[in-house]
């Protein structure tokens, strides 16, 4: 199975992908979606940019089940080397800047802005709201948490180049077995 890459049926716009992404074979990519070098977009994760553009920087990793849509003409932006954690829903419009992390099951919804090395806590809910760089919320609806230091690296800094590590070793495994590629029982 490969995953699905398609232009959008409404607009024609179709994703631009830099080569050394990985892309797991369940993942859906439609539309007005550019990507940049070395991110990864893992299993079941859906990106669908048919009402407005969705552009994810470098060294981001989108994990298992992510889905990041938007209201019609607005858009999603996600910075280089941001953790977007498993089954987060992002729906724009949502601005997120570099160094982020996303907490597994949280959602980022409308008009929300994360500033560079912000972080929202796995079940979180956030909409309409500006977050600081360097904050952690947490909760539904999420409020400040925590506020860490200049000096301490940003989160998605010190573990984005695990994700695309692993994201170099499933695409180098799938391309060199492409039986795996279609569902099997081993």
């Amino acid at each position: 199975m490969m995953p699905i890459i398609m232009p959008c049926p409404r607009t024609g716009k179709k994703p631009k992908i830099h080569e050394s992404v990985y892309i797991a074979p369940t993942a859906v990519i439609i539309g007005d979606v550019t990507i940049g070098e070395l991110s990864n977009i893992w299993f079941g994760a859906v990106l669908r940019g048919d009402s407005g553009p969705i552009k994810i920087d470098k060294n981001t990793s989108i994990q298992e089940n992510v889905t990041i849509h938007m209201e019609i003409g607005s858009s999603v932006s996600i910075g280089s080397k941001c953790i977007i954690g498993h089954h987060a829903m992002i729906h724009g419009p949502v601005e997120i800047g570099d160094g982020c992390l996303i907490g597994i099951g949280s959602n980022v919804l409308h008009n929300t802005k994360m500033n560079d090395g912000s972080m929202i806590a796995a079940g979180a809910v956030i909409t309409n709201k500006e977050v600081p760089a360097r904050q952690l919320w947490a909760g539904v609806p999420a409020k400040l948490l925590k506020t860490f230091p200049e000096e301490e690296e940003l989160i998605g800094e010190k573990t984005a180049g695990d994700y695309v590590n692993n994201g170099k070793r499933f695409k180098d495994f799938f391309q060199k077995n492409p039986d795996y590629s279609t569902f099997k029982t081993y």
